[in-house]
């Protein structure tokens, strides 16, 4: 009776400290995400902030292309993952209904083949360590909504 006592009380330790585990910031695809969703690299005043306008169209192979244009930004890839923090340097991430798609190091990108419905496209603005820019408490991002036939 006592090792049936003791592997349940066993049991329920181990089973709480894997859930609680999993509910720390990095462990977990969707945890993961979150966290750097909430991570956020506030714009002081004193710096030049930088911005993002864009377009999503239909393109010549029926795909979607998503084209973006910033400003008093800069595309660094190689320096993803440090934590330097420059206010005007890094990557985007594209949001596609809310999920992430995947990181931009540049202006294009295809989305591929949609399907028909109205979609959300957000891209956001972050730096070397993922934090999205933030200025006077809203994101520096882009955001369309497309309907596809």
């Amino acid at each position: 009776m006592y090792r049936v006592i003791s592997f349940f009380v066993l049991f329920s330790f181990v089973s709480l400290m894997l859930y609680l585990h999993n509910l720390s910031g990095h462990s977990g695809t969707m945890n993961h995400a979150l966290a750097h969703q909430t991570n956020q690299i506030l714009i002081p005043d004193n710096v030049t902030a930088p911005s993002i306008t864009g377009s999503v169209s239909k393109d010549l192979s029926g795909t979607w292309l998503l084209e973006i244009e910033t400003n008093h930004f800069t595309f660094e890839p190689e320096k993803v993952g440090t934590q330097d923090i420059s206010y005007n340097e890094g990557h985007a991430h594209i949001y596609l209904d809310g999920i992430k798609v995947n990181r931009l190091y540049g202006n294009y990108y295809n989305l591929d083949n949609l399907s028909p419905g109205k979609h959300e496209i957000k891209v956001t603005l972050n730096g070397n360590n993922h934090g999205v820019f933030v200025l006077a408490g809203k994101e520096i991002a882009y955001t369309e909504t497309i309907e596809v036939p």
